[in-house]
């Protein structure tokens, strides 16, 4: 397996890791908390995350 094919491998796992993640959090109601580019944290509910996640996958 070439170095390519590797981090093609572990970049899908990631994404596949974020959506079953938000859409977990979504189901139950719950937030989660992202950071602005200076480091303040803020939060948004997982319903919102999720849409914003898969519009951008588009």
């Amino acid at each position: 397996m070439s170095d390519k094919e590797y981090f093609e491998r572990v970049r899908i796992g990631l994404e596949l890791s974020v959506e079953r993640t938000l859409k977990r959090k979504a189901a139950l109601g719950e937030y989660v908390v992202y950071a602005h580019p200076d480091g303040t944290p803020y939060t948004m509910p997982a319903t919102e995350a999720l849409a914003q996640y898969l519009e951008g996958r588009k």
